[in-house]
């Protein structure tokens, strides 16, 4: 039970917090913060709380394999976004979702390689993010004072989408488990509310952002992979946040050089 109270609060600060960012500051910033290893990393540490060193070992290769539907999640909420009707909240739903899960059945079927599976998914997050980069950002125009339903909405929104993906360990296999552990947790939630309160612009810019941190979460899984079974969850958990960071840094200031963003 403890447990649970600490997963719920964890995701819904980070929600929240995200959201805050959203509409107080920038829809830019606030998707390019969501596509850091913020949900991965939640349901890697529970994961290996609740299951072990040993299977989060495992399972972490097929999270960097995961953000192939990750991104296709993106992609799909991005162009589902340019439909403007009664359904379109339920039509962008419904696309990304049909997108991640057939990307995510696909590459079930395919083991990750620990050098080539993450050099393709940084690549692949290249190309996304130096072509979103040259798309508009649309800045949020109506700022109402959130209420404590808007927010009870938020909370249970958020529990409830990552108690799906984080229970799943208990009714699929690891590499499945694996895969869905890159499901955009954090994210869903973030858009959902954005797009239910301001529009699909906002939505759209949230996550056209999002790719450019997405690839900070191969470096974040790989350094999971390579050193909880050495230096434990704790250590192993710090080391790779400082190392996806570090990346963060580096990535920004390469794209700046080359004028790619």
């Amino acid at each position: 039970m403890e447990l649970l109270i600490i997963k719920s609060i964890s995701v819904v600060a980070l929600v929240l917090t995200l959201s805050f960012i959203a509409e107080k500051l920038s829809p830019k910033i606030s998707g390019v913060l969501s596509g850091l290893p913020v949900g991965s990393s939640i349901t890697l540490l529970f994961f290996a709380i609740e299951n072990g060193v040993d299977y989060v070992t495992h399972v972490a290769l097929y999270n960097i394999h995961g953000l192939f539907a990750a991104l296709s999640f993106c992609i799909g909420y991005y162009i589902s976004t340019f439909y403007k009707g009664k359904f379109e909240i339920f039509l962008s739903l419904l696309v990304s979702f049909i997108s991640y899960i057939f990307i995510a059945l696909v590459i079930s079927f395919i083991p990750p390689h620990i050098v080539f599976t993450p050099f393709v998914v940084i690549a692949l997050m290249y190309i996304a993010s130096i072509y979103f980069a040259k798309k508009e950002n649309f800045p949020t125009v109506k700022r109402d004072k959130i209420t404590i339903s808007d927010l009870l909405f938020r909370s249970i929104l958020t529990i409830i989408i990552f108690l799906i993906v984080s229970n799943l360990p208990k009714v699929v296999p690891p590499n499945i488990a694996g895969i869905f552990s890159a499901f955009p947790t954090i994210l869903l939630p973030l858009l959902l509310i954005i797009h239910f309160r301001h529009s699909n612009l906002q939505a759209r810019t949230i996550i056209k952002n999002t790719p450019f941190g997405l690839s900070s979460v191969v470096i974040y899984s790989l350094v999971v992979y390579m050193t909880y079974s050495k230096i434990g969850i704790l250590y192993g958990t710090l080391l790779a946040f400082c190392a996806s960071l570090l990346y963060m840094v580096i990535q920004t200031k390469l794209f700046k050089i080359l004028k790619w963003i």
